[in-house]
C-alpha cells in the first residue's frame, strides 16, 4: 500500500505554503508511489471561528500589537487558555475528519502551528488511530504553542529551537534539525550574467532588492523614496508580491525616480533575483530569510511583526548576517554605509553561507519517511 501523506498549511502563496511544497517534492523524489495532497488549513476548519481569529489577529497587530507580543510566547498566557485552546481546536478539526476519512493519511505534516494544533487535539480524540502527526517549524525560534506530546516529530531550523523544544517537554528523539525548507531551486546555479541581461540591468551597477513579503506589506513606498536620494549610482528591485494597489502606485512614480527602478508583483523567480543583488531589504519572514541566507545575501531588516518576525531579527541579527533599520531613513544609512565599506558587506556574506542549509526539504523528507519505515538511506547522518 502507498504511504499517504497530507499536508496542512495555512494559506497559500505563504512561507508555510512554500515550506510544504518543498518538502512534498523532495519526499515524492524518494518515494515516487507515496500520495500527498496539501491542504489549506484555515479553508478546512470552522469557517465562522477562522475568520473570527484572523480578524482578530490582524486588528490586534494594527492596534496594539504589544499585546500580540505578550500572548506570543508567554508560558503563563498558555496554561490559562490551555482549556479553551482545546476546545477551539477540536471545533476546528471537525470539518478535518471527512478530509482523513476519505485520504486516510498514515502522515500529517503542519509546517504552521495553528494546524498542528488542531491535528494534536484531534489525535487526543482519536487515540488509536496511528496517524503520524509532524510539525515543521518555518522560523528561526519556536514559541510555546508548538509544543504539545502528540506530536511525532518536529522538523527544527537550528539546534536552539531543539532546545527550546525540549525545556518545554518535548523528547530530544523526536526532533530533527535540518534548517528551513526551501524550494530546491535555491541551491542551483544561477547564470548571473543572462538574468542582468534579461531584466535589462546594467552589470557595471550594483542591485539594491526590496521585498514586502508575499502580501506586500511594509514601509516599501518610503524606503524607495529614500534609497532614490543616495548620490551613489544602482538598481532597485521592489517585490510587491499581491499587493496590486501598491504596485500601481509605485510603477506611476517609476519614471520619476532618479535611479532605475523595476517594480514587480507577485514572482516566481525570487532565486534569481536574490542571485543579482547586492542586499534585501526585507520584512524577516522564516522563509525569504532563509532562501537569502542560502543565496549568501546580506538583509536589511524592517518593520518586523511583534512575535515571530521580531524574534527572527534577533536571530539574525545576532549571527550577523542582518542590520535591523528603525524607519526608511535608518534604511538609507545603512545603503550609503554598506556601499562606503564593502567589507561590511562581505563579512555579512561570509556569515550567511555559513548559515545556509540548502538541503532542508531533503533533510526534513527522509526524517518524515524514517518515522514509518526506518532504514540507513533515509536517517539523517
Amino acid at each position: 500500500m502507498n504511504r499517504r501523506i497530507l499536508f496542512l498549511y495555512l494559506t497559500k502563496h505563504s512561507g508555510h505554503y512554500s515550506a510544504a511544497l518543498a518538502i512534498q517534492q523532495s519526499l515524492l523524489e524518494f518515494e515516487p508511489g507515496a500520495e500527498t495532497r496539501m491542504l489549506d488549513s484555515f479553508k478546512h476548519s470552522n469557517p465562522v471561528l477562522s475568520k473570527v481569529t484572523l480578524r482578530a489577529y490582524l486588528a490586534m497587530l494594527k492596534t496594539a500589537p504589544e499585546i500580540w507580543e505578550y500572548m506570543y510566547d508567554n508560558p503563563d498566557f498558555k496554561e490559562r487558555t490551555k482549556a479553551i485552546r482545546e476546545i477551539l481546536n477540536r471545533g476546528n478539526s471537525k470539518k478535518l475528519n471527512k478530509v482523513i476519512a476519505e485520504f486516510q493519511p498514515d502522515t500529517v505534516v503542519c509546517t504552521q502551528a495553528f494546524a498542528c494544533g488542531v491535528m494534536a487535539s484531534w489525535k487526543r480524540v482519536n487515540p488509536r488511530h496511528p496517524l503520524k502527526l509532524v510539525g515543521v517549524l518555518t522560523d528561526f525560534v519556536a514559541h510555546r504553542y508548538w509544543a504539545d506530546p502528540q506530536v511525532d516529530l518536529y522538523v527544527a531550523p537550528n539546534d536552539e529551537i531543539k532546545n527550546a523544544l525540549e525545556s518545554q517537554g518535548v523528547l530530544a528523539s523526536r526532533i530533527v534539525v535540518t534548517g528551513i525548507p526551501t524550494n530546491q531551486q535555491f541551491r542551483q546555479p544561477v547564470d548571473k550574467v543572462a538574468v542582468t541581461r534579461r531584466m535589462g540591468l546594467k552589470p557595471d551597477l550594483p542591485t539594491i532588492l526590496v521585498m514586502g513579503g508575499s502580501l506586500g506589506l511594509g514601509p516599501m513606498k518610503s524606503v524607495i523614496r529614500k534609497l532614490d536620494k543616495l548620490p551613489q549610482p544602482f538598481h532597485i528591485i521592489a517585490v510587491t508580491g499581491q499587493n496590486e494597489k501598491l504596485q500601481e502606485s509605485l510603477m506611476r512614480k517609476g519614471d520619476k525616480l532618479r535611479h532605475p527602478t523595476h517594480i514587480l508583483g507577485f514572482v516566481d523567480n525570487v532565486r534569481e533575483l536574490m542571485e543579482v543583488a547586492e542586499v534585501v531589504i526585507t520584512k524577516p519572514g522564516g522563509i525569504t530569510t532563509a532562501e537569502a541566507l542560502i543565496k549568501r545575501l546580506p538583509m536589511i531588516i524592517i518593520n518586523p511583526i511583534p512575535g515571530q518576525e521580531q524574534k527572527n531579527a534577533d536571530f539574525l541579527l545576532a549571527q550577523r548576517v542582518a542590520v535591523q533599520a528603525e524607519d526608511a531613513n535608518d534604511v538609507r544609512l545603512y545603503v550609503d554605509e554598506f556601499f562606503r565599506n564593502p567589507v561590511k558587506l562581505r563579512q555579512m556574506r561570509e556569515a550567511a553561507a555559513k548559515l545556509g542549509r540548502p538541503h532542508a526539504a531533503e533533510d526534513a523528507a527522509r526524517a518524515i519517511l524514517a518515522l514509518h519505515t526506518v532504514s540507513p538511506e533515509l536517517v539523517l547522518a
